[in-house]
């Protein structure tokens, strides 16, 4: 029978004789972050103005409430790219105001992931 070394070193195509060593990585370090009430008043004091808080998954997916929102907004503008959008902001996967808005956001969400990762992290340093 052979060892879990071993099999793991044939799973990952190691050549003969060469063993796989594996490191559990290391746990990760207490962290807590102080609680900072928000602030609204400012927008639910406007008539003009509605509050939405909204969820997106890091891997794409998005709650109820943004797809109701982004088909309410798809319908206001037919779902066809202003000519400033066409021209500056379009590829050829972003044809539609729907499918533009989704790549935007996507990469917005992405961009704020990231920076909240290496933040905790403590990798990120603001110039």
């Amino acid at each position: 029978m052979a060892s879990h070394s071993a099999a793991a070193s044939r799973a990952l195509m190691l050549p003969p004789g060469v063993v796989a060593t594996f490191r559990p990585a290391p746990a990760p370090r207490a962290t807590s972050v102080a609680y900072k009430k928000p602030d609204y008043a400012h927008a639910l004091s406007r008539s003009d103005t509605d509050l939405l808080m909204l969820f997106f998954e890091t891997y794409g997916g998005w709650s109820e409430p943004v797809v109701r929102l982004f088909r309410r907004m798809q319908d206001k503008v037919r779902n066809k790219l202003t000519k400033r959008q066409y021209e500056n902001e379009v590829s050829w996967s972003t044809s539609t105001w729907l499918a533009l808005q989704a790549q935007r956001l996507s990469v917005a969400v992405h961009i704020a992931s990231a920076w909240e990762i290496a933040t905790e992290m403590q990798l990120a340093r603001m110039k």
